[in-house]
């Protein structure tokens, strides 16, 4: 049943699996994405406010990853 679901609507479950993982980053608000006062980071090197893996470069690898991630899951035969 929940194979079959997902099988249907690999989008849909995509985006649940990105909201699940980003919304808490979002809350928690990691030093590597955001400075000590809350606001982002830049993107950048060489200065102590700016960041090599800025907010929106994480948002799309992490989105990206969460697809091939359902991708992987319906490829793999069910084990129950």
């Amino acid at each position: 049943m929940h194979r079959e679901f997902i099988r249907k609507n690999p989008v849909v479950v995509s985006i649940l699996v990105f909201l699940v993982i980003f919304i808490p980053i979002q809350v928690f608000k990691p030093a590597f994405l955001y400075n000590t006062d809350g606001s982002i980071r830049y993107f950048g090197v060489g200065y102590k406010n700016k960041t090599i893996l800025p907010v929106w470069l994480f948002s799309i690898i992490l989105g990206i990853l969460s697809y091939v991630f359902v991708l992987y899951y319906l490829s793999q035969p069910a084990l129950f």
